[in-house]
């Protein structure tokens, strides 16, 4: 994606294609954030959203751009933004329980609560980094804590998402996992929230402008007793054994439920799984976001004649 210091049309509208996914309109700010500008460009950009309103390519309301001509997703917008401020002492809470784990070493927020939005029928998301070789074994113990004391609810508690300290860096790069990056709220674990962010700077190809979320009031990863216990109990040899079985019997498990539903080549994408990482996204939603993005991009290009590069569905030579 070529992101020019000159606001274009093309980067506007591409950042309304991809909110318009999900009916959420965007504030001239919040499109900004895709561009690179100073003084001079700042009124140009200005100028090409009040061209592009004015030639009936996007819609404005009030405060808010959108490539659909729908008032209502204004007002629900407004409303989950305010839904979203009300949740998340809630989401904060749960992340100091979470950093409360063995071997967690970093709690973000990620999801829609990370954008600022909760829904309808919500759920907090959280992007867990742990100590490397014990990823299975602290994803293990907070998936049994939420079996046992939470009935298995995902609604203050959906952990799908692990990596270890040793794999920071995102390996699919593209607009969606961008835009999950820069959205991210560091909880717990400042200095390594920095690190994961530092070898992720290639999101600003998408987002130039970016700048990390709630670093300067991240709690401090503190050790309580019964966590620093368990860490000295399990951080041999048998701790080595038990992270690569529950590694072995969750995999497997995955397998045998999905294994209808996706391809081999399918599945290693959408549950990416090893001794570094745990995905855990069964709806493959980072497809079937992408493929509508690349969807309203054609109608552009075909509606208005406006040279517009879809996103790249490909992975190491892999299709999504």
């Amino acid at each position: 994606m070529q992101i020019q210091k000159a606001p274009s049309e093309r980067v506007i509208l591409r950042t309304l294609a991809y909110y318009d996914i999900f009916k959420y309109p965007l504030t001239e700010k919040d499109i900004s954030e895709g561009l690179s500008l100073d003084e001079n460009t700042a009124n140009e950009y200005r100028n090409t959203l009040d061209h592009l309103t004015k030639k009936g390519i996007i819609y404005k309301f009030g405060d808010y751009y959108s490539l659909t001509n729908d008032e209502r997703y204004v007002h629900q917008r407004i409303k989950g933004n305010m839904r979203a401020g009300q949740w998340m002492k809630k989401a904060h809470r749960f992340s100091r329980l979470i950093s409360h784990f063995p071997f967690v070493r970093s709690v973000s927020l990620s999801g829609s609560l990370s954008k600022g939005f909760i829904g309808e029928d919500p759920d907090i998301d959280y992007f867990i980094i742990t100590e490397p070789n014990r990823l299975w074994l602290a994803r293990t113990m907070l998936v049994v804590f939420k079996k046992a004391f939470l009935f298995n609810s995902h609604k203050y508690f959906c952990i799908n998402y692990f990596i270890d300290t040793e794999n920071l860096e995102i390996e699919e790069k593209n607009l969606f996992t961008a835009t999950e990056v820069k959205t991210l709220i560091p909880v717990y674990g400042e200095q390594v929230a920095r690190d994961f962010f530092s070898e992720n700077n290639w999101i600003r190809k998408y987002y130039p402008n970016f700048k990390v979320n709630g670093l300067e009031s991240i709690h401090v990863a503190r050790s309580s007793v019964m966590k620093r216990v368990f860490e000295f109990l399990l951080n041999g040899k048998h701790g080595e054994w038990m992270d690569n079985r529950f590694m072995d019997i969750t995999v497997n498990h995955w397998y045998k439920k999905f294994q209808n539903k996706y391809s081999d080549e399918e599945f290693n994408l959408v549950f990416k799984s090893n001794k570094k990482i745990s995905k855990h996204h069964p709806r493959n939603f980072q497809k079937k976001v992408l493929i509508e993005f690349n969807n309203r991009l054609m109608e552009l290009r075909k509606n208005y004649n406006i040279d517009i590069e879809p996103e790249p569905l490909v992975l190491n030579n892999r299709k999504l």
